[in-house]
């Protein structure tokens, strides 16, 4: 027999056995695919930066952004409310309200604990809201809890009474949750100096495992680890903060990979990031040029020339130039969106002659009588930021082709709020408020608050509107359209544009959804978020499993 032809012949044979085999394993893994579906597995992480460090890891301390993000990955809060106003429970199991709306009944879910195995139960809780009232404890949350009185019933169930009925009480109950077995044991005059708030015993999705100081004694980097007893149950096992002192360190650092996620960094940072990476949408925030009505002497007095400004202000143009898709022109007081749009410089004209103006020489609008020639015109103050001062130009630019004169003026951040904010000492301003519920507008459009510490900076007075947001305390069902109307139709300011949330994060993270008021909403659903997924069997899985 001829030895190549058999040497052929068997070469042939492995290559068919090969193939048999290849095809055999194929349809298997068909099969496979076919009777099995991929769900999430635990593994995987994020590797976030953050500007700033944390001081105080601790609901009843929490002050700065770095704080309230880790304090939220460590401390599972009694409820989440997202903008849309739904509740949802997580160490709370329920809330009951009485008819008159001046009680409150919270139950626990049964078994929660705290991460060093402790149970966690209604003593816990009211530790909580009375270290939150203790005035020599300091908490930023204590002007909120004045006149509940807090109570427990038994070991999973504690009731809040209030004073009056406040409808947006709920929102009190987004608190992670102190161990009273650690905190009971600290003086209120050393609640801000305990160690506990820098490396925390918590019930959240999430604890401490290592932390990364510098030579100063500021943390650089925390790194947390999966919780086993959180109620939250997370699927990824680490998620690592790193501590950068602006944003050019902590954009640099997401460039070079040292992180792969990053929150509130501004439009501009973000042009050389894949796109897909990016998640964004409107936040309730406000920016507005807000004019000082009780300002002696201003043109500003005349409510035909503050429509006609806010007729003249390009909103669309403004928003795209200064921050491309990541800001909504609007018209609103409570930051409502829509697609119309208020630019007419025609009619704007218009109204600023049937004031009375006319255009001079120089093209100014301007009046003359027995003092001379007063010119249309008025200043702006802004904060010394990049961003302000491009729409204060924009701002500038457009009230000068319709004939009206506007003065920049740039003061750095400390003067302006000491020296320009508080004592209302500006023609116009340039300021911007968050609206994390709706009740949060009474500070700046009730007549009460025009006086430091209010801040109703236009100095805006008008009894419909104060019982309007009165009544909206109180009120069930407050139509907030009537509210909106009954402030914007008297043109107390120019309502320009509500900003976009940024966040960067990997790709491989999926699960994720976001309504974020606060920068640390973003965590509230970390416990969908999945990197790693198993394949088994589809008889076996759960539909929210998949």
């Amino acid at each position: 027999m001829n030895p190549t032809h058999t040497s052929t012949r068997g070469w042939l044979l492995r290559v068919f056995f090969l193939a048999l085999i290849i095809g055999i394993l194929g349809s298997l893994w068909q099969w496979y695919q076919h009777v099995t579906v991929e769900v999430k597995a635990e593994g995987g992480s994020v590797h976030e930066g953050i500007i700033g460090a944390p001081r105080f890891i601790n609901p009843v301390l929490a002050q700065s952004q770095a704080d309230q993000d880790l304090t939220r990955l460590v401390f599972t809060p009694l409820v989440s409310i997202d903008r849309t106003g739904s509740v949802r429970y997580l160490l709370a199991e329920s809330l009951e309200t009485s008819p008159d709306g001046l009680s409150y009944t919270l139950t626990l879910k049964d078994d929660l604990s705290f991460e060093d195995g402790e149970a966690l139960t209604a003593n816990d809780v009211v530790f909580t809201v009375k270290a939150i009232q203790d005035s020599l404890i300091k908490s930023p949350l204590n002007a909120r809890w004045q006149g509940v009185e807090v109570n427990k019933v038994d070991q999973r169930t504690v009731i809040f009474n209030l004073a009056r009925p406040f409808n947006d009480f709920p929102y009190n109950l987004e608190i992670g949750i102190l161990p009273e077995h650690i905190w009971g044991e600290v003086e209120p005059e050393a609640f801000v100096f305990n160690t506990y708030n820098t490396n925390p015993v918590g019930s959240g999705p999430y604890h401490v495992s290592s932390i990364d100081v510098a030579d100063t004694g500021v943390p650089k980097k925390y790194t947390l680890t999966r919780s086993s007893s959180s109620v939250e149950a997370p699927y990824l096992k680490h998620v690592t903060l790193n501590f950068f002192e602006n944003e050019a360190a902590l954009t640099e650092a997401l460039e070079d990979g040292s992180i792969d996620a990053a929150y509130g960094l501004a439009p501009g940072s973000i042009l050389d990031i894949d796109q897909d990476r990016i998640h964004s949408a409107t936040l309730p925030r406000v920016f507005a040029l807000f004019f000082n009505l009780g300002a002696e002497k201003s043109v500003l007095g005349s409510s035909k020339i503050r429509q006609a400004i806010s007729l003249a202000i390009n909103k669309d143009i403004l928003v795209k130039d200064t921050f491309g898709d990541f800001a909504y022109p609007i018209n609103s007081a409570f930051g409502f969106t829509d697609e119309a749009s208020w630019f007419d410089p025609g009619k704007a004209i218009n109204m600023i002659e049937s004031d009375g103006w006319k255009r001079n020489e120089d093209g100014w609008y301007s009046k003359s009588d027995k003092d001379g020639e007063t010119i249309l015109a008025f200043s702006i103050a802004v904060p010394n930021l990049e961003e302000v001062r491009a729409v204060a130009q924009h701002i500038e630019e457009d009230l000068a082709a319709v004939g009206i004169k506007v003065t920049v003026r740039s003061y750095d951040q400390g003067n302006f709020n000491q020296n320009i904010l508080r004592p209302r000492d500006y023609e116009a301003i340039i300021f911007g408020y968050e609206i994390e519920k709706p009740t949060d507008i009474y500070a700046f459009w009730h007549s009460s608050q025009v006086s430091d510490p209010g801040l109703n900076i236009s100095l805006f007075k008008d009894a419909n509107v104060d019982s309007l947001l009165s009544g909206l305390r109180t009120s069930r069902d407050p139509d907030l359209d009537t509210i909106d109307d009954a402030i914007t139709s008297r043109y107390p300011a120019v309502f320009l544009y509500a900003p976009s949330y940024v966040y960067v994060l990997p790709k491989r993270v999926r699960g994720t959804s976001f309504s974020i008021a606060r920068s640390s909403d973003r965590f509230d659903r970390i416990s969908e978020w999945y990197v790693a997924t198993r394949h088994v069997w589809s008889w076996f899985v759960d539909e929210d499993e998949a």
